[in-house]
């Protein structure tokens, strides 16, 4: 109101246009009494740079000026947008009635003749003077209104996105409370019901270590019991939202879409006419997206419509529920991860302490023997070799888990005859089938199919395969084993009729330390690696594996698929010799701090007609190398006063070993440990326990002046 009288006492603008200077006296004395502001100028074109300089509440105008008269300066006036409306007054000694007519259709307000009345003119100027202040004071209140409005619309968003972030906020803290998946889920949905719906039901499809199927939560405003959601969608979505249930069912039943819903999505529908639940009118879903799982929230509201800022609050808030939900999943996989990690060190020293077991009861046995009773030291003999193979291969799994962990895994790629790996798989599986006393039929139709891969790898993929296979069918029972070819993929494929695999674990068979039997009291041994192994070898090549079975009970079956061609020609097996009754000229000298491993070997090679010597350290061995010149030299790489490498080095200076063979026998068994070796001037390099038939071959290749290249390793 002040701000409206200030204005209102403020001057206003009056211009006269006249040629005669003693008409400018005359009009600001007549005018003067009014107490605006007035300006004066000679010409029209001076009217016209003053109209642009300042706005005027009234404009008196001569008609009779010379250059540019009257009339055509108000012509001009009214093209601009200041002065279009601006009131004018002609002023003339001289009324001519056309002209009158002119300055009338021009948007003249008055005609005046001169000599002019004062009090007239003062009159009628002080008129439009008062109009102009007028208008003005409205267009400044309807800006102090507008101003008002904005502000109001300014306080009332503020106001709403304040609401919003203290909801934002409060449902962050609410579901950062708890970390379980349940509580997660069902916290989502009070939350959902409390702020954007009278209705809220969450569904997250894999929730669980080896679940596929839904699991559901609902809240409804006001009332913690809401419908179950399965008979909802059967009633509602099916009925009276085909969208909405063509979405949920893209979401949580389908493994893949051709577009994947973004975080946020919604689709919403709403039901003309009678509300079919309790005064339901709109239906809407919302995608709950995390790495693995697939879900949805569906609200369900009385409203017709969701209002803009509605549909952007429920994807906000969907968007930190699928971030509280990923951070559930994945404390979950954590906490998963640690209890299968204990049970598999569980499983680790169950499978350990196993073959111990009768070692132990081996070694009484020969300790309680007398001497010279070979038979009892045959079968002590055969009960610790059985033993240590089967440690061994333990051992073995777990490395190739971390060298594939760590992506250390070297495969030694050449063109490999199928028959060969098919053959070296059914040797290594033999005695577990027969223990067992199972039937293996073999269906070897691509006998002539080549597949580049690493022999060995191959064998193992196949073989674990056949151990799996015997451990979960039942003595007397059937595995086959078959083969194929088509389309330049060779095809392996191994079945059995033994306890099948649940349908929910099926899609984890092939996951690290995974069991469908975790107990401590479970019949069947094994760590849970093997079907890792085969997976991670398979997929080294090139090839897939996949497992099929209809359920407990019903057997099982895993297909294994690589690259391969037709052979030109078959490749014939070799099998391994074990070459007895060495040349006693051969001298060895065997390296190695352990001291039950070094006389070990030694009564090893002795048996076998080798000269040996042992030394238990670097030096030692240095100073026995100069005396007996060695022909071989089996070295261990851990030495308490140098390495193994540094000792291959010296010794390689030597004169007396620059040409023997040697050959590293140690535990570390990395591809860098390889390399540093070799690079050393290693041989040939051994992974303990070594197979002795591998150690024995080197041997002879020296005792028969071959030459070898390359490593040796088991």
């Amino acid at each position: 109101m002040d701000h409206a009288v200030a204005s209102a006492r403020q001057p206003v603008n009056i211009l006269v246009v006249d040629d005669l200077p003693q008409q400018h006296v005359v009009m600001r004395t007549v005018l003067e009494e009014l107490g605006e502001n007035v300006i004066t100028v000679a010409s029209g074109r001076e009217a016209l740079k003053a109209v642009l300089e300042r706005a005027f509440a009234v404009i008196l105008l001569d008609v009779n000026m010379p250059g540019m008269d009257g009339l055509e300066t108000a012509s001009l006036l009214r093209t601009y947008r200041r002065t279009a409306r601006t009131p004018i007054i002609f002023v003339t000694a001289y009324i001519d009635e056309s002209e009158m007519k002119r300055a009338y259709s021009l948007g003249a307000v008055d005609y005046i003749s001169a000599p002019v009345v004062p009090e007239i003119l003062r009159s009628k100027v002080k008129v439009f003077v008062e109009m102009h202040r007028m208008h003005h004071e409205l267009l400044s209140r309807a800006e102090e209104r507008e101003a008002i409005v904005r502000a109001e619309a300014g306080r009332a968003a503020a106001e709403q996105a304040r609401q919003r972030a203290d909801f934002l906020a409060a449902a962050s803290h609410a579901l950062t409370r708890s970390l379980e998946i349940d509580a997660t889920l069902q916290r989502i949905a009070e939350l959902a019901c409390s702020e954007l719906a009278d209705t809220a039901f969450v569904a997250v499809r894999g929730i669980g270590e080896f679940s596929t199927g839904l699991t559901v939560k609902s809240a409804r405003r006001n009332d913690g019991n809401a419908p179950d959601f399965a008979a909802f969608q059967s009633k509602a979505l099916n009925r009276a939202f085909p969208a909405i249930d063509r979405f949920v069912h893209r979401l949580l039943h389908e493994e893949q879409v051709e577009v994947e819903p973004a975080v946020g999505e919604c689709v919403s529908e709403a039901i003309e006419g009678a509300a079919f639940v309790e005064g339901v009118r709109r239906v809407s879903a919302f995608p709950l997206l995390t790495g693995n799982q697939k879900g949805v929230i569906v609200l369900c509201s009385s409203e017709a419509a969701m209002p803009a800022e509605q549909t952007t609050l429920c994807q906000e808030f969907v968007s930190r529920a699928s971030i509280a939900l990923e951070n559930a999943l994945l404390f979950s996989a954590i906490r998963d991860g640690d209890r299968r990690k204990n049970e598999f060190l569980a499983m680790l020293a169950h499978e350990l302490r196993n073959p111990l077991a009768p070692i132990a009861n081996a070694a009484a046995v020969m300790r309680s023997a007398s001497e010279g009773d070979a038979q009892v030291l045959r079968w002590a003999s055969e009960i610790v070799g059985t033993q240590v193979e089967h440690m061994v291969r333990i051992v073995e799994d777990l490395l190739d888990v971390s060298r594939i962990a760590r992506g250390t895994v070297a495969l030694r790629l050449t063109p490999v005859p199928l028959s060969i790996v098919i053959g070296r798989a059914v040797e290594t599986s033999r005695p577990h089938l027969i223990r067992r006393s199972q039937t293996l039929i073999c269906d070897e139709e691509a006998v002539d199919i080549i597949v580049n891969g690493d022999v060995v790898r191959l064998a193992q993929i196949v073989a674990n395969l056949l151990n799996n296979a015997s451990k979960f069918t039942p003595q007397g029972g059937h595995i086959s084993l078959s083969t194929r070819f088509a389309d330049g993929t060779a095809t392996i494929t191994v079945a059995d009729d033994g306890q099948g695999i649940d349908a929910e674990f099926l899609p984890h068979v092939f996951e690290l330390f995974a069991q469908a039997d975790g107990s401590l009291h479970r019949s069947l041994g094994g760590l849970g690696i093997g079907l890792t192994l085969v997976r991670h070898l398979t997929e080294l090549h090139g090839g897939s594996v996949r497992c099929k079975s209809d359920g407990l009970g019903k057997g099982s079956e895993f297909v294994v698929q690589l690259p391969g061609t037709v052979a030109e020609r078959t490749m014939p097996a070799l099998a391994p010799v074990v070459h007895l009754n060495r040349k006693a000229a051969i001298r060895v000298l065997v390296v190695d701090d352990l001291v039950a491993s070094a006389e070990s070997l030694e009564a090893l090679l002795t048996i076998h007609g080798y000269i040996v010597r042992c030394a238990m350290d670097g030096a030692t061995a240095l100073q026995a190398a100069s005396e007996m010149r060695p022909d071989v030299i089996v070295l261990d790489i851990g030495l308490p006063d140098m390495t193994g490498y540094e000792l291959a080095r010296y010794l390689r200076q030597d004169r007396a070993c620059r040409d023997a063979l040697i050959i590293a026998l140690s535990g570390y068994g990395q591809e860098d440990n390889i390399r540093q070796a070799m690079e050393a001037g290693v041989d040939h390099y051994l992974v303990k326990p070594a197979d002795l038939a591998v150690l024995l071959d080197l041997l002879s290749s020296r005792d028969e002046g071959q030459s070898y290249d390359g490593v040796a390793s088991t």
